[in-house]
């Protein structure tokens, strides 16, 4: 009985160790499988600088450490749910890559590029320069942020107002230089007027039809004909996108200055 445990227990070891050896030494012909790796990429989001000297930072506000300056023109990537609300007149902040170095400057200095269905092109520009002034740089700057990346698809009208909204102190508005039935005073938002000024001008330029109205008092920032005042419940800026594309509307500005972009696609955004 021994001696058959025995021969029992070697023949046993004998078949394991075979198949150890088949495993690793296959037969010819046989490529051994190995197992299936989930491979998976995430598409790289770019953008294009749209102002002169942005600060790139370490943190999300204007008190943390400098990292470098970034030319208008200068290409970056853009870190996917980075945005993060910031309430200063700079607006929200969005994380960046360039150059291998990676911070944050304000989301309205960066211009998505596009590529899904369709690329984005610069269709027109404007630019106004006043006088730069704190309250009215402030003022303006917080109605071209409301205006900033507005989408408008073919046939779709745009409204001054409706975009913009009040200009109240609760959204951060101060009392600057306002034109009203042909004298100089002082009011909330005054200053907003440049912003639908520079906007008339580049739908202008994009060949675009608007409604745009006169000041009461000539403007020491556009021509006569290119003006586009407002007044909250009387006067309200509008146009109608009759390009046939989809339109981008990219909006920034900085002490005295106001741009607006603007940029088209053939693929109708839904």
């Amino acid at each position: 009985m021994k001696r058959l445990f025995k021969i029992m227990s070697v023949f046993i070891m004998g078949c394991l160790l075979a198949v150890n050896v088949y495993a690793a030494n296959p037969i010819d012909g046989e490529t051994p499988k190995e197992a299936p790796t989930e491979v998976t990429t995430e598409e790289k989001i770019y953008g294009k600088i749209n102002a002169t000297n942005v600060i790139m930072r370490v943190g999300t506000t204007r008190e943390t450490e400098k990292i470098c300056s970034l030319s208008r023109g200068a290409m970056v990537e853009i870190v996917p749910n980075s945005e993060v609300e910031n309430t200063d007149e700079f607006g929200n902040r969005i994380k960046i890559i360039y150059q291998e170095k990676e911070g944050y400057i304000a989301k309205k200095y960066v211009t998505p590029i596009e590529t899904i269905d369709g690329e984005w092109y610069l269709l027109s520009t404007a630019t106004t320069q006043a006088s730069a002034n704190s309250n009215r740089d402030v003022n303006i700057s917080i109605a071209s942020n409301y205006i900033n990346e507005t989408i408008l698809n073919p046939g779709e009208k745009f409204s001054f107002w409706n975009t913009v909204g009040k200009c109240t102190y609760d959204k951060g508005y101060k009392d600057a230089t306002v034109y009203s039935n042909g004298k100089v005073s002082t009011g909330i938002g005054g200053g907003v007027c440049q912003v639908s000024t520079t906007l008339n001008i580049s739908a202008k330029n994009a060949g675009i039809s608007t409604n745009a109205r006169q000041h009461s008092l000539p403007v020491s920032y556009a021509e006569r004909e290119d003006e586009a005042t407002v007044s909250f419940g009387n006067v309200d800026f509008s146009f109608t996108n009759t390009t046939g594309k989809t339109l981008k509307l990219v909006m920034y500005s900085g002490e005295g200055t106001c741009t607006c972009e603007i940029w088209a696609t053939d693929f109708v955004k839904e």
